[in-house]
């Protein structure tokens, strides 16, 4: 696998080159990309890797949620390259994404925490995934125990989250300065996170491509 990673959903966006092994080649993108721009970017990333663009095989594309002009460039960006390289594309939503740098927790022997983990009733195994979308809304999914509360990503008003919100749940995503102020009092707790590099060779080998093309998931039914 020879793949392309791409992702300008995020706050901290990214484009790599991915074998099943290890990551070849990035390069960050901390600020909205225009078409003009991701060109050279892609351009770069291949230079860095040692690939040309007839080296690709796969391309992962980060679909949602994120802005409207910038989940628009880089699926129409992802879906050019599936179709004219004739190669196979993957979407990825971003709540999976922070899932796979979510790490498991270590079994603790007694005395070493464990008491203090079996008493809170939770495990970073246990875990909301928050992305904050306008001043009083938010998407929010719930992994673990916290599954049967929010199972799909959903997009939600942030009174109607607190009226369901677990008490010191651990959290991961990206929240604006507003709800992380708004949320302290509540005991959310951030989860620990993998690195994002050290992540996406398992984590890309194990998605299913396809030839189909993607979509953007803006999470509001347009």
């Amino acid at each position: 696998m020879r793949c392309l990673f791409v992702d300008l959903a995020s706050h901290s966006g990214l484009l790599a080159c991915v074998t099943e092994e290890r990551v070849i080649a990035s390069e960050d993108s901390d600020h909205r990309v225009g078409d003009h721009e991701l060109i050279p970017l892609f351009e770069k990333t291949l230079q860095a890797a040692g690939w040309k663009v007839g080296d690709l095989t796969h391309c992962a594309c980060v679909t949602g949620p994120g802005g409207f002009m910038s989940l628009r460039v880089a699926v129409a960006f992802a879906n050019t390259l599936i179709h004219q390289l004739k190669i196979s594309g993957a979407g990825i939503h971003l709540s999976d994404l922070y899932a796979a740098r979510t790490p498991l927790p270590s079994p603790l022997p007694p005395g070493e925490g464990g008491a203090e983990r079996r008493e809170r009733g939770k495990t970073q195994e246990d875990f909301l995934w928050l992305h904050s979308t306008k001043k009083h809304e938010l998407f929010v999914r719930g992994f673990g125990s916290f599954a049967s509360l929010w199972p799909e990503p959903s997009h939600v008003t942030i009174d109607a989250f607190l009226e369901r919100l677990p008490q010191g749940a651990l959290w991961t995503g990206e929240l604006i300065p507003e709800h992380v102020a708004l949320f302290q009092d509540t005991q959310l707790q951030p989860a620990l996170l993998r690195s994002l590099v050290g992540i996406l060779p398992s984590f890309l080998a194990r998605q299913k491509y396809g030839s189909a093309l993607l979509e953007p998931w803006y999470g509001r039914g347009w």
